[in-house]
């Protein structure tokens, strides 16, 4: 086979001609050509792959390494704030120890329903440990017994308060003791019949005379409310002071008063001053109990230890 070409070029005529071998090797040469740039052009972009691939992979690893540097960092300083924490409720619980042991020792209480210095009962299913050794995993669990702890100390210390001031409420509504203070006074009259030091005559006293100095404190044998302050016929000027269950206590005689109808008084709070006001013969203080508005013997609440 043969390819004839004819061209012409500035008046001339110009002939190429092509046979079946040219051709072939033309052919050959060009699909050589073309299959040579095909691959040079793909391995460039594969190696260009390539290093994008690992210069990715670098970039993550850095980056990754960073992150994890973050996170040790991190983790650290909450290991620091968790130590801290830690040793602060350990510090806290100490001292409430501390307390609660102090305060059982004066307070009279059983020792075995306050005991501050045994663990805390505790008890559950065991599980399994998960990174036992890992230090923040410990710390966590620190925390949270120290906390359960703490907390069992303040339930503790909360129930203790309540059983002392009822135990101290008690104590106040108790009423004994003389309703003087201090030395020098002496009871001059019991409870009972005896003869009138005005008249001469048998009669009926319901209450104890005590006799003191002029201005000698006159206290409250037990806490209640201010019923009567003022002058009261017989009794000159009179406390009166409202107990609870019926009981009520009276100081007469006094030469002045030092609290006001409806004041809450304490046991041993002063409430008036020893006198000789209404019909008296002499400073002291006439001092009644009564039970549901009767008069009985305060001999009996006199003699008697506080509670």
């Amino acid at each position: 086979m043969s390819i004839t070409v004819i061209y012409s070029r500035e008046e001339t005529d110009h002939r190429l001609s092509l046979t079946k071998n040219k051709f072939l090797f033309i052919s050959l040469v060009f699909a050589a050509s073309l299959i040579a740039s095909t691959w040079f052009i793909q391995s460039f972009y594969q190696k260009q792959l390539s290093q994008f691939k690992i210069t990715a992979a670098a970039q993550r690893d850095v980056s990754k390494d960073k992150y994890l540097q973050l996170i040790k960092a991190q983790t650290n300083e909450k290991l620091l704030v968790l130590s801290t924490k830690v040793g602060e409720l350990q510090a806290q619980i100490n001292r409430l120890n501390a307390l609660g042991v102090r305060v059982i020792e004066k307070s009279k209480l059983p020792v075995q329903e306050f005991d501050f210095a045994s663990p805390l009962p505790a008890g559950g299913v065991a599980l399994q440990d998960v990174e036992a050794d890992f230090q923040l995993n410990t710390l966590l669990k620190d925390i949270e017994k120290l906390d359960l702890q703490q907390n069992n100390q303040q339930n503790q210390l909360l129930h203790l308060e309540i059983a002392l001031n009822n135990r101290h409420l008690i104590d106040q509504l108790y009423i004994s003791g003389r309703p003087t203070l201090g030395k020098g006074s002496w009871l001059s009259s019991p409870f009972g019949t005896r003869k009138d030091p005005f008249s001469g005559r048998l009669t009926r006293h319901k209450g104890v005379d005590i006799a003191g100095f002029t201005g000698m404190p006159i206290i409250a044998t037990a806490a209640g409310v201010v019923t009567e302050s003022g002058k009261k016929s017989g009794y000159g000027l009179m406390v009166e002071v409202q107990h609870g269950n019926g009981l009520v206590t009276r100081y007469a005689h006094a030469k002045s008063l030092d609290v006001a109808v409806g004041d809450v008084v304490s046991k041993g709070q002063q409430v008036a001053l020893m006198g000789s006001t209404g019909r008296s013969t002499g400073p002291h203080v006439h001092y009644e109990v009564l039970k549901n508005g009767k008069q009985i013997n305060p001999d009996y609440y006199i003699q008697r230890k506080a509670g």
